[in-house]
């Protein structure tokens, strides 16, 4: 008995340990990362691509999932200080920001994979489609439906009788599980992946007609290139990072009712824990995953990096001279002063 409540102990330890480590790691690349992704997303080479667009919107979405979703988390699992145990607002507020804010960022990535495909379209009007103006009204479109979709956990999400903030036991509770692992961990990857198959073949298909195509169009191609292949990468993410988070709650919700000893439910707390983390990876390394895979993305990252060099070096410069000039100033008075008592 002592050994089973040893090992109970180890596990729960790991957990609560894993919880602090890696919320925290995720915390510092998210902060820096999207830092960066903003700067270079805004950046004016990138302002008239309505793909990058929809990459931007992600971004902002994942500024909330980070801020302040992540943050929660890593204070309620990793040091137990949970405002939601106590406070029925914060709680509706804190579960309803973090689904709309998480299906937000994966929904901006499938905009973009169709953007993608309607701008390597031989339909004039479908490529009509993929413009900056077009793309920010769907954008607030797709925040408002995301809004709107999520409603019900403002409603019925609530404190428990176990003094915690989750979604009323039943089919209530089935409903909300099934519900966000439809829409965040199986149709955005899938039509990220239907969407990006679907674009590769109308490229393929184009390279073909475009015998001799001309400096202009061989331009355009190899951007739209290296922003499908950015696009790719990002779905590969967020399909790796939902996967588990899915069958975690798969798991959760077809052994609601099933009676588990404690070691089990050690277990399982690691395993939630674990997936859980994992899911928070799509959200703070997407700008470390672009600048591997991103040639064009990162060629704007090291023009960024050049631009605050020079700009570091010409204001070291500047100060330098203005030091050198007082230097002499003061040289010269003295010098006149000198002169004068002689």
């Amino acid at each position: 008995m002592s050994s089973i409540s040893g090992q109970i102990a180890i596990l729960n330890e790991i957990t609560l340990q894993f919880a602090r480590i890696s919320q925290i790691i995720l915390l510092i690349l998210g902060f820096f990362g999207l830092t960066l992704n903003t700067i270079i997303f805004t950046r004016k080479s990138f302002k008239t691509n309505s793909c990058t667009l929809y990459f931007l919107g992600s971004t902002l979405a994942n500024y909330f999932v980070i801020y302040f979703v992540l943050t929660s988390r890593l204070l309620s699992d990793g040091y137990q200080i949970d405002p939601g145990t106590y406070s029925i607002i914060y709680c509706k507020i804190r579960f309803y920001t973090y689904y709309t804010t998480k299906s937000l960022a994966s929904w901006c990535i499938v905009l973009a994979c169709v953007d993608r495909f309607l701008s390597s379209s031989r339909n004039i009007h479908y490529r009509q489609f993929c413009r900056v103006k077009i793309a920010r009204y769907v954008i607030c479109i797709t925040s408002l439906i995301c809004a709107l979709f999520y409603v019900h956990v403002l409603v019925y999400f609530n404190i428990q009788t176990n003094r915690t903030c989750d979604a009323p036991p039943g089919f209530y509770g089935i409903f909300s599980d099934v519900f966000y692992l439809i829409g965040y961990s199986i149709i955005p990857p899938l039509l990220m992946c239907i969407f990006g198959v679907w674009t590769v073949c109308n490229r393929h298909n184009t390279r073909h007609r475009q015998i001799v195509p001309d400096i202009t169009y061989r331009r355009l191609l190899k951007k739209d290139q290296q922003a499908m292949i950015m696009l790719l990468t990002q779905c590969i993410l967020i399909a790796l990072t939902t996967i588990p988070h899915a069958i975690q709650k798969l798991y959760v919700t077809l052994t609601l009712t099933t009676l588990k000893s404690p070691y089990q439910q050690a277990q399982d707390s690691l395993f939630s824990q674990v997936v859980r983390s994992i899911s928070f990876v799509n959200h703070s390394c997407t700008f470390y995953i672009l600048t591997l895979f991103g040639r064009t993305f990162r060629k704007e990252l090291i023009k960024l990096f050049r631009a605050m060099t020079q700009f570091c070096s010409k204001r070291t410069n500047i100060q330098n001279a203005h030091s050198i000039t007082a230097m002499t100033e003061q040289r010269n008075i003295h010098i006149v002063l000198k002169g004068k008592k002689n």
